[in-house]
């Protein structure tokens, strides 16, 4: 028997959206309790014994000292060891003093505190300074309150190296003493691979793998034929020509009009791989045929009957929307299809112009899915806008920056939903003689629970 019924699909929706608010409102409440315990707690100074607490850093630079044994009553309020505590204490605190506009997206419900704190560990790793996480929270906190994590999560190594290029170029020269490959042990007949490598090694190892994967025999995946590519490299190592390099790379990266010209970012991202440094470019395309492709405008592009979108019309598209326009959306635009915002009318009369990067958008084919087929309705007043409405009464503005809900449903009632009654309560009986008994007690055993 379930313990919940719901009148509704709306309903139920209702009850999702109610119970996420309520987990985020939980999360809140156990952040800030744990930042107050951390300021509350003192240390006696004038015990001086060996054993005696001290004051240990909170967190990383910009964090202040806290009280070791703190973490010992706040693991138990936690549930988890004094040494996950200290973990979860660090987190809070770099948030806190790291990222502060973070931590008031956080307080104010529109971050989840998971991701703010991955971003603050992303920059601990990195080592750089409170001053530099500025920079990084600031593009977080944008980001974070318009797109779902996992498409912010993969442009936060961009931002660090934009919040200081020296210290990323400090970073890359040490990761370069560090490159090693290694071979494991034989298990179950194969081996463990691993490694570093220089970016280009690594994005010139992963062509030459797929390209020599696709003349083995079909008889296995491409993952699989990746790995006997492995071995084929091996053996031929010696004497062998060099392999043809057709894959391609896409860079992109953006720039500043000035009056002499314009200035480039000090960071590019690699489409598929990540962000580097714009003047290590030069070193990760050594030996590629670079070609240079400007975004142009749409406003010059004059609409086409045609259904698909020509090569020049999608590169536009991509670069308008770097990711899928469906609300949340994470899927990279270059693998998403491009979707006629109103239905192509295949019986249009020529020069209708029902095709160009105005009129569409970049969908994910589950999303192609929910739109066409899914009763969602889906318009572009302006282009670069999409405005959506569900079945059961959500409406959602999404844009290039990220998702913007504007309307929720009201609930039909006030209640969300109503449990049943529990299984010890009998029912009420159809005629009541005498006086009333009062109500069914439940068994000794749950009667303790409800004490305890």
């Amino acid at each position: 028997m379930s313990s919940v019924q719901l009148a509704g699909v709306a309903d139920a929706l209702a009850a999702v959206a109610e119970g996420t608010a309520m987990v985020v409102a939980g999360e809140v409440t156990q952040v800030l309790g744990i930042a107050s315990a951390c300021d509350l707690h003192r240390v006696d100074e004038n015990v001086i014994v060996a054993g005696a607490e001290r004051w240990v850093p909170g967190g990383a630079d910009g964090t202040p000292d806290i009280g070791e044994f703190v973490a010992a009553e706040l693991g138990l309020a936690l549930g988890v060891s004094p040494a996950s505590a200290m973990c979860r204490i660090a987190d809070v605190l770099n948030v806190r003093h790291r990222h502060p506009g973070l931590w008031g997206a956080v307080l104010a419900g529109r971050v989840r505190f998971f991701e703010a704190a991955r971003v603050a560990q992303a920059c601990v790793d990195a080592g750089i300074d409170q001053t530099a996480c500025g920079v990084v929270d600031r593009h977080c906190v944008v980001a974070l309150a318009l797109q779902p994590w996992s498409r912010v999560r993969g442009r936060i190594e961009g931002w660090i190296l934009l919040a200081d290029p020296a210290a990323a170029a400090e970073r890359e020269a040490k990761a370069a003493l560090a490159r090693r490959v290694e071979v494991g042990a034989v298990k179950a007949g194969h081996c463990d691979l691993w490694g570093r490598l220089d970016a280009a090694d690594g994005i010139a190892l992963d062509h030459a793998l797929t390209s020599i994967a696709k003349t083995l025999p079909t008889d296995h995946d491409l993952d699989v034929r990746r790995a006997a590519a492995v071995g084929v490299l091996a053996r031929q190592a010696l004497g062998q020509a060099e392999l043809p390099r057709a894959a391609e790379v896409i860079v992109h990266l953006d720039a500043t009009p000035t009056a002499d010209g314009a200035d480039l970012a000090d960071a590019a991202q690699v489409q598929g791989w990540g962000a580097v440094l714009t003047d290590r470019l030069g070193h990760v395309l050594a030996g590629c045929q670079v070609t240079v492709r400007p975004l142009l405008d749409a406003r010059s592009m004059a609409p086409t009957d045609a259904y698909e979108l020509p090569a020049s019309m999608r590169r536009v598209l991509e670069g308008r929307w770097p990711a899928d326009a469906f609300p949340h959306g994470s899927r990279a635009s270059a693998s998403c299809q491009a979707d006629h915002t109103a239905a192509f009318d295949h019986d249009a009369p020529a020069g209708h112009g029902q095709t160009h990067p105005d009129l569409m958008a970049p969908l994910s084919p589950f999303a192609h899915r929910v739109k066409t087929h899914g009763g969602w309705g889906c318009a572009q007043p302006e282009p670069g806008l999409l405005v959506w409405t569900t079945p059961h009464g959500w409406q959602v503005v999404t844009t290039p920056a990220g998702t913007i809900v504007i309307q929720r449903p009201e609930p039909r009632e006030h209640a969300w939903w109503h449990r049943e009654p529990p299984d010890w309560l009998d029912d009420p009986p159809e005629e009541v003689d005498g006086p009333d008994p009062g109500p069914a007690q439940p068994p000794l055993a749950l009667a303790y629970a409800f004490t305890a």
